[in-house]
């Protein structure tokens, strides 16, 4: 049975738009995993690490019969394959960064894997692309919407819309 799942993507170093595009082409060639909806690409201040470039961040959403762990592989070889190190800083730049955020019926807790991701009620650079996409999606765990959360974000960063870059 297919299922809705929300992945954040991030980028903030080189060319942070072919990342992402790349990444979401990744996914969609996949005959497991269908992208439905992809967000706006929004332009965000680094949160922990402020010593470090902007970041470009957006939300899909896809339909797929994985589960969560199939996921994780899925998201980690993507990124290998665009250049990020399989050991990585927390919170270090990146070319790429694949992140779990829910899956409609599933909630995981695992030493590797927590669904929902357990940093998306504070972090504004995912919650304004989810909301683009899916205002009314309840959280899984939460009890609330998408939109809610976002109204309850305690970030006071800078997310905004990104204006993608004009080819010859």
């Amino acid at each position: 049975m297919s299922e809705l799942v929300y992945l954040g993507l991030g980028s903030n170093i080189g060319d942070r738009e072919t990342y992402l595009f790349s990444a979401i082409t990744a996914l969609d060639v996949r005959q497991d995993i269908k992208v439905n909806r992809t967000a706006s690409i929004y332009e965000t201040d680094p949160l922990v690490n402020q010593d470090q470039p902007l970041f470009l961040n957006t939300v899909v959403e896809l339909s797929t019969a994985l589960d969560p762990e199939e996921m994780l592989q899925v998201c980690k070889g993507i990124e290998l394959m665009l250049g990020r190190p399989e050991t990585h800083e927390k919170y270090a730049p990146r070319v790429i960064d694949l992140d779990i955020l829910a899956y409609e019926t599933k909630m995981v807790e695992l030493s590797h894997l927590i669904i929902p991701h357990p940093g998306l009620f504070s972090r504004k650079f995912v919650l304004v692309p989810w909301a683009e996409l899916a205002s009314e999606f309840t959280v899984q765990g939460a009890g609330k919407t998408v939109s809610e959360l976002l109204l309850l974000c305690p970030d006071t960063s800078n997310v905004r819309m990104h204006h993608l870059e004009k080819t010859a």
